[in-house]
């Protein structure tokens, strides 16, 4: 009977135990539970916050791209407009009176060498003839500067260097109506003399030929 009573007492003690020991690994289960639900809720805050900033970077770079790219927008549109205002010569240009200049001296340089020189040898013919094609060629040249340069899109100058050029084609056909003036008259007035030597010629020949 002791024994049995003794057994008893054995097997509540080892139940009792085992009650604990169980019942101390079921809150450990729970306590661990617990605490992977916090680390679960801390890394999803932490990826939340991940995201925010994420979009905000996501906003400062496209934001900063389209800055980027209107400011190069503008800059380009500024330098198309600055470079066709190049190719575009203004009314300080077109409307100066330096451009009439040239335009009446070259007329007047065809003038003086299309005159008739009678009395000259052939030789003195092809030597006038020589100098007038020089003079013309070198005329075409600076007539062709003055029109590029009057003309839209042909050269990318500013109206100040336009106008230098312009001064340096005005005072290049000055220079040769100046020659050609000068030429012809030399030539002219030898031409007259040759032509008043041979009436003097003639007439002391008839002079002679009456008597």
């Amino acid at each position: 009977m002791a024994s049995i009573k003794l057994t008893a007492l054995l097997l509540l003690a080892t139940v009792s135990v085992q009650a604990q020991s169980f019942s101390f690994s079921f809150g450990d289960l729970f306590g661990q539970a617990g605490k992977q639900k916090k680390n679960y809720m801390a890394q999803l805050a932490a990826l939340q916050a991940f995201e925010s900033e994420l979009k905000q970077g996501y906003n400062v770079i496209r934001n900063g791209l389209n800055g980027i790219r209107d400011i190069n927008t503008a800059e380009l549109n500024a330098h198309t407009a600055y470079y066709q205002s190049l190719r575009q010569p203004g009314s300080a240009v077109k409307g100066n009176p330096q451009v009439q200049d040239i335009l009446n001296w070259q007329s007047g340089i065809i003038s003086s060498f299309n005159q008739s020189f009678t009395g000259l040898s052939d030789d003195e013919q092809l030597y006038i003839a020589a100098v007038k094609n020089g003079v013309l060629q070198t005329c075409n040249a600076d007539l062709t500067d003055l029109q590029n340069l009057l003309a839209t899109g042909q050269l990318d100058m500013t109206d100040d260097e336009r106008l230098k050029r312009l001064a340096a084609i005005h005072a290049a056909i000055l220079d040769k109506y100046a020659f050609t003036r000068s030429f012809t008259g030399s030539v002219k007035l030898l031409a007259a003399q040759r032509e008043q030597s041979i009436n003097a010629t003639q007439a002391l020949k008839n002079v002679y030929e009456t008597n």
